[in-house]
């Protein structure tokens, strides 16, 4: 019978750690969708702040370190300085990626110079990231000789 009450304590306290851990996230994602759409926003609108110096965009681009020659070189063009992102839409697809709907703007005019462009957000660790392939589409989309890893 001891054993048997030692048994039950047992899984009462595994269950209730299972429990709090679920609560608690389980070490896993608890962002809800909204604050990762939120935090999508974010990324997008730092990522193409003019006014953010390259070096503190590390954590709102895929790949920052093999992609920092064009980053240093794409701060110091004119047009590049010029621009802002206004996201529309963000469609989540899972835990980890999502599809951004978004307009590219001048800083000068507010004027829309790319309009409903669609690009992809990936989740490294906590942070959302403007994905590579969409920083290389917008780089070929200004030279179509750019090189882009």
């Amino acid at each position: 019978m001891g054993q048997m009450r030692a048994l039950r304590a047992f899984t009462v306290v595994v269950l209730g750690l299972g429990l709090v851990a679920a609560a608690c996230g389980g070490g896993g994602s608890s962002e809800t969708p909204a604050q990762a759409k939120t935090k999508i926003t974010t990324a997008w609108q730092n990522f193409f702040d003019p006014s953010i110096p390259t070096a503190q965009k590390t954590n709102v681009i895929q790949n920052y370190t093999g992609l920092k020659p064009i980053l240093d070189a794409q701060a110091n063009n004119p047009q590049a300085k010029n621009l802002k992102a206004k996201v529309d839409d963000v469609t989540l697809q899972g835990d980890k990626s999502a599809t951004v709907r978004y307009d590219l703007v001048s800083t000068a005019d507010n004027s829309t110079l790319l309009p409903n462009a669609s690009g992809q957000a990936v989740k490294e660790g906590d942070n959302w990231k403007v994905s590579q392939q969409t920083f290389c589409q917008l780089v070929k989309l200004s030279d179509p000789n750019a090189k882009c890893p």
